[in-house]
């Protein structure tokens, strides 16, 4: 899935597990 967040920053809070984790897994796969 491209969703254009190449190079751009993302702060996600509670991210160490459940729906949070997933969020900063899918930025870190998209190179935000």
């Amino acid at each position: 899935m491209d969703l254009g967040l190449a190079g751009r920053v993302a702060l996600v809070c509670g991210s160490t597990k459940g729906l949070g984790r997933a969020v900063a897994k899918t930025l870190a796969q998209e190179g935000a």
